[in-house]
């Protein structure tokens, strides 16, 4: 059986890698850029032989008219970013080989854990993967197994689902048949406004980023199920459903609190949250 050893979450804001490198930060900016470090030790303190990194595509492959709910990449390789974000935000790109044994494995358990997921073979990532995997795996050695979730075309599934598929993963993993070490790795945000009024603040909602962190660190499940509805985010930031992913992790974490979370505050550009849990 293989093992999960642990469960991060952190932002794939593409324009927080930039913001660390500009002369003199911000202080909050430091303080998350020492919080993403600490994030990055943790996970390579622990040996991790695969990283299932769980993520949303941004309109860039899957869009509208063609849009799984949840996905496992099974291709022998995962690359990106595409070459639009590089352009516009000097993104690093990223390279890492699939494990292409561990998805095929989870694809034929989920089913049995009540998910269909869908599958593909040919995918490219984009900086919701690549970002978080250059903070937490900048080495580029490690295998991956991508998982895309719909937070971006609705039908959109509601937090009920997200945190299911969350416990789901978890028993894939428990069952895979292998003694490989399991580390997962999710990017997702808070409340964020693109293209329109509220863009470009800190936060579109601190009191909804805030308020959500508090539950998240308490492993307030309920709480979260009920507070992350698609209306109630969509009032925050017309893309706060990102923060699915999130509820997913709480998923995987069987509800538990996390061992670490928290939130910095930028003044401009959207907050960084990070949390983990130490299995």
């Amino acid at each position: 059986m293989a093992e999960l050893v642990e469960i991060i979450g952190i932002t794939h804001s593409p324009n927080f890698p930039g913001m660390i490198t500009e002369p003199n930060p911000e202080p909050a900016i430091i303080q998350a850029a020492q919080d993403y470090e600490a994030m990055r030790k943790r996970m390579t303190s622990l040996h991790p032989d695969v990283l299932v990194v769980i993520a949303s595509d941004h309109l860039n492959q899957f869009f509208m008219d063609n849009m799984p709910a949840f996905l496992i990449g099974k291709a022998p390789k995962a690359e990106g970013p595409f070459p639009h974000e590089v352009r516009t935000f000097g993104i690093a790109p990223y390279s890492a080989e699939v494990e292409v044994d561990v998805a095929k494995n989870m694809l034929h358990l989920a089913p049995r854990m009540g998910v269909d997921f869908s599958f593909s073979d040919e995918f490219r990532i984009d900086h919701a993967f690549t970002v978080p995997l250059n903070f937490i795996r900048p080495e580029m050695d490690l295998p991956i197994v991508p998982i895309f979730t719909n937070v971006m075309a609705p039908p959109v599934p509601p937090a009920q689902r997200f945190f299911e598929v969350g416990k789901a993963i978890r028993r894939m993993i428990d069952e895979l048949p292998s003694s490989k070490r399991v580390g997962v790795l999710s990017s997702g945000h808070l409340a964020i406004e693109i293209g329109g009024p509220k863009e470009g603040r800190s936060s579109s909602d601190p009191e909804f980023d805030r308020r959500m962190m508090n539950l998240v660190g308490r492993g307030d499940v309920k709480n979260v199920i009920k507070e992350a509805t698609w209306e109630k985010m969509m009032a925050s930031g017309n893309v706060t459903p990102g923060f699915l992913n999130f509820v997913l992790l709480m998923g995987l974490a069987n509800g538990e609190a996390p061992t670490v979370s928290g939130v910095r505050f930028p003044k401009s550009k959207g907050s960084v949250p990070y949390m983990a849990w130490d299995i």
